[in-house]
């Protein structure tokens, strides 16, 4: 809830009313009681001039402002901040009785709780896309971390919410939250705002939370094309050469991952590739997360691994645990511990952050390195498309990180073969 003062006529000379504008997620005007002279208004601050003669009536403004505030609070204990109106909370600064129209069970339950729910029902099936499709477990997941994020917010505000606490001003102190104590990047912060608020509407169609409700995310919710790593061809070979295991899983790990970086596989794909689905020199696919078949051929270098493996591929550890590995691979590689700039924007400020490169490595890099690599060989896009499966170019270019040297040679290598230098 936001409480400002204003006067009705700040531009004409004399007395003149007191207002208050109460607004959280709706507005009330509420006539104070009291009156000031325009001359000593503060019409920076909006507020009465600090001096001895205003002394008194900044005191009753202070009151005045409490009584207010207590009785929004009393209501949103009472009611849920959704369900306070106008005329309600008029009435509850006026001390008139209010009329409770708001069912016992919609003040009881939890976000923290519903929210489990949200996350239960949709594993279940019982909540579906907007297609009717059954929602993927990799789609699932931010479910989760969005759920953890808010029972931090919760301890950090000392305050447990209710499905009836949802409100404009609820959501603008998590963003806050998000964005300036947890200091998360835009794009997680979105997903996690995304996610809170497909919560929200599950509750709304639930009839848990009022249709009515309107929330305004404008401001709140960004992406940005991250900085985003992918590995050259000659750091490909330092992984291929790289032998020296104290682990025999990590040997598993480097294998698949070489193989998805001249591939262009996705995790959900390669960890459980079998070899029945190569023949013909391609790999013949349907993916997990579009459903899309595809047709990928072998590269040589994918080809001697898929070999290594001829009676069957070890299990693939889950994706966590294999980025893990990764990184653990990666740090013994020399070519692999040069730096690397990322650009990433928290609260509000793009920030640079330095790292080592092997300590961005993930299974998804083998993906960006596949798409980056044939682009920057001149493979047509929509060549290397039909491969990877992408159907959308906005988002296929995301995948590509080559620089701006990279994208010179590029093109002095197209200027050669025209025999324009």
């Amino acid at each position: 809830m936001r409480l400002n003062m204003y006067i009705r006529n700040p531009k004409v000379v004399g007395i003149t009313s007191i207002y208050f504008s109460i607004a959280w997620g709706r507005r009330l005007i509420y006539q104070v009681g009291e009156s000031i002279h325009t001359s000593d208004w503060n019409n920076k601050k909006f507020e009465p001039k600090q001096n001895a003669e205003n002394a008194g009536l900044i005191g009753r403004l202070s009151k005045a402002e409490q009584k207010v505030r207590n009785a929004f609070e009393k209501l949103e204990n009472e009611i849920g901040t959704a369900n306070i109106t106008p005329k309600l909370l008029r009435d509850a600064i006026n001390k008139k009785t209010i009329v409770r129209s708001q069912p016992e069970k919609k003040q009881r339950i939890l976000i923290t709780t519903y929210f489990q729910q949200f996350i239960d029902d949709t594993k279940a099936g019982k909540r579906k896309s907007n297609n009717k499709l059954i929602i993927k477990a990799d789609s699932i997941k931010p479910y989760g971390s969005t759920l953890s994020s808010f029972e931090k917010f919760e301890e950090h505000m000392g305050k447990k919410f209710y499905l009836t606490h949802v409100s404009q001003q609820l959501i603008e102190d998590y963003e806050d939250y998000l964005s300036n104590i947890q200091g998360l990047a835009l794009n997680t912060k979105s997903t996690y705002l995304k996610k809170f608020g497909l919560m929200v509407d599950y509750a709304i169609e639930n009839k848990l939370i009022d249709k009515g409700l309107d929330l305004n995310w404008k401001g709140m919710l960004g992406a940005e094309n991250s900085d985003s790593i992918y590995l050259t061809d000659e750091e490909i070979v330092d992984l291929v050469n790289y032998n020296e295991f104290s682990n025999p899983t990590y040997e598993v790990v480097r294998d698949l991952f070489v193989a998805a970086c001249k591939t262009g596989l996705r995790y959900s794909d390669f960890s459980k590739l079998t070899q029945e689905q190569i023949r013909n020199g391609n790999i013949y696919v349907l993916q997990t997360k579009t459903k899309a078949k595809v047709t990928i051929p072998i590269h040589p270098i994918a080809q001697r691994i898929f070999d290594k493996y001829s009676a069957g591929f070890p299990p693939c550890p889950t994706n966590q645990p294999f980025n893990d590995y990764l990184k653990e691979i990666g740090k013994n590689i020399p070519s692999l511990k040069k730096p690397f700039l990322k650009k990433i924007t928290r609260g509000g400020q793009v920030q640079v952050e330095k790292y080592e490169k092997w300590q961005l490595l993930q299974s998804h890099s083998a993906r960006r390195t596949y798409c980056t690599l044939e682009h920057m060989k001149g493979t047509p896009i929509f060549t290397i498309m039909a491969i990877s499966g992408h159907k959308d170019v906005k988002v296929f270019k995301n995948y590509v990180k080559s620089n701006g040297e990279e994208n010179a040679d590029i093109m002095r290598n197209a200027w050669k073969e025209r025999g324009e230098i």
